[in-house]
């Protein structure tokens, strides 16, 4: 296996690292929230805060990245979940809803520095390489769907009297690993440097490093942004209104949760693969796929409001989500221009649209209920699509005139 293919593994591992943080985060964060909180209002505050340090941070921590490298932003990243796990564990043995909220920021900023782990692994890869290291980076999500809920469940109650502290200080353990996964990364860094790369790679790398000043290829990235972003937006949504809509069935937890673990699988599995189907065919072509199984998807939660009719949906919604993700991401790779400033925008929007979609879910789910926000969904999804048929109308102009 070659050195690049190592690094490739090894951002698997920190993504997958990442994800069960956030899955941990999820789990502990609305209970402990409502036990420190000075009134029940605020108990979801230190996950929303969490995801306002996301937004806020993603388009910095990009230029970051251009000035200093990711690597050293990378670390940065585990230092403050190493910090994060401790003034989570201090809040609680405190009782401080206040060094809580500081906890919950820090982690806001590890979790924005860990959503460039998919593009670090593309860099200095031919565009028909960039896909599949893409999509391996995103597998890692596959080991959060088992490892996080078994840590957050385990952890809670470790600690005799503070319940969850153990569970923060996993935080700060998954902290130190990530940093030496990084160490390792960078090691192998410095070996390619001193091997120098085929032309190919080395003129891409270069272009990687040493942005061209060129402007903003605004539609295609519109095109990702959208596909990436509102398709993240959708999935969160209906992920969480669907215990909800279960719940109202009056169904025990047990079909609950394995409702949601089928759809994480859904979400992440479909990654094995994900990259080479782009690579034989196009990102256009499976985000428009990704487009169809989401709608396809959401017309079986509409007209099959079950527990076998949600199941099938959140298996869909969760591969539509997949396509949508990593082919949007993809095709963000491999614009030409700035590479840091447009990962900054894209991961900007898409957190801030995963929030949207978190946050609205319990509202809507009440306002207009499940059948309806799944129509909500279709009608959010079609000017992704006209979009993407923009995109592919003017790519075929461009041809032609190139032909011509």
């Amino acid at each position: 296996m070659s050195p690049r293919q190592i690094k490739t593994w090894l951002y698997f591992l920190t993504q997958g690292i990442a994800l069960t943080c956030g899955v941990i985060s999820v789990s502990v964060s609305p209970i402990v929230g409502k036990a420190l909180a000075p009134s029940s209002e605020l108990s979801t505050l230190p996950y929303g805060i969490q995801f306002a340090t996301v937004i806020a941070c993603s388009y910095v921590l990009a230029m970051l990245m251009q000035r200093f490298g990711r690597l050293k932003i990378f670390l940065v990243g585990s230092l403050t979940l190493f910090l994060a796990g401790i003034a989570g564990y201090i809040s609680i043995l405190q009782q401080s809803f206040s060094i809580n909220l500081l906890a919950h920021i820090l982690f806001g900023v590890s979790l924005s520095t860990f959503a460039f782990f998919r593009f670090a692994a593309t860099e200095g890869l031919d565009d028909s390489l960039k896909s599949r290291a893409l999509s391996l980076v995103t597998l890692g999500g596959i080991l959060a769907a088992f490892v996080g809920p078994a840590i957050a469940s385990n952890s809670r109650s470790f600690i005799v009297d503070q319940e969850f502290a153990a569970s923060y200080l996993c935080f700060s353990a998954l902290g130190i690993f990530m940093a030496l996964l990084l160490g390792a990364v960078a090691r192998l860094s410095r070996h390619e440097r001193h091997t120098p790369p085929p032309t190919s790679e080395k003129d891409s790398e270069s272009a990687a490093q040493s942005p061209v000043k060129q402007p903003v290829p605004l539609l295609p990235l519109l095109v990702a942004i959208y596909a990436s972003g509102f398709g993240y937006m959708i999935m969160a949504m209906l992920m969480m209104q669907s215990s909800l809509k279960l719940n109202a069935l009056q169904l025990p937890f047990s079909d609950i949760m394995q409702v949601i673990q089928w759809h994480v699988i859904a979400m992440f599995l479909p990654s094995l693969f994900m990259g080479r189907v782009i690579a034989r065919t196009s990102e256009s072509t499976v985000i428009f796929i990704g487009y169809l199984v989401m709608l396809a998807s959401m017309l079986i939660a509409i007209y099959q409001p079950t527990y076998n009719g949600v199941l099938a949906a959140l298996i869909g919604i969760g591969l539509g989500w997949n396509m949508l993700y990593v082919g949007g991401s993809s095709l963000v790779a491999r614009l030409p221009g700035d590479a840091h400033r447009m990962q900054g925008i894209n991961e900007s929007a898409v957190a801030f649209l995963n929030a949207s979609g978190a946050f609205s879910a319990g509202a809507l789910f009440v306002w207009i209920g499940w059948e309806n926000s799944n129509w909500l969904a279709i009608s959010l999804l079609t000017p992704g699509m006209a979009l993407l048929a923009c995109l592919k109308l003017k790519l075929r102009q461009k041809h032609a005139v190139t032909i011509g």
